[in-house]
């Protein structure tokens, strides 16, 4: 977490573009923009050539930053895209990156 930022409420973004800045991380919020709107995905049904951990603290960043959400059912892990939170926050992100993906 940002423990100093110059400019007050700015700590937040901070941590959304921290989380962005990684290729994994951008790669798997890009898939969840090009799913349907609510869309839970298996986290292991992203095509990401890492490790169950890597994987995992990359979910973790994601989640910490409010980009996904993240639930545990049963031993599936479930991932979905915070859209409306995004948007809300960000207006104009998600177009963004979507037309970062080329789609």
């Amino acid at each position: 977490m940002i423990k100093y930022s110059p400019y007050p409420h700015t700590s937040e973004l901070l941590e959304v573009f921290k989380a962005l800045a990684h290729p994994i991380r951008l790669k798997v919020v890009i898939d969840l923009i090009n799913d349907e709107e609510g869309a839970e995905r298996h986290c292991s049904s992203f095509n990401l050539s890492v490790t169950k951990a890597t994987r995992s603290h990359h979910f973790k960043v994601l989640k910490e930053s409010g980009l996904i959400s993240h639930v545990d059912r049963g031993n599936r892990s479930l991932a979905t895209l915070r859209r409306s939170h995004i948007e809300k926050r960000y207006p104009g992100l998600l177009k963004t990156l979507r037309n970062h993906s080329g789609k």
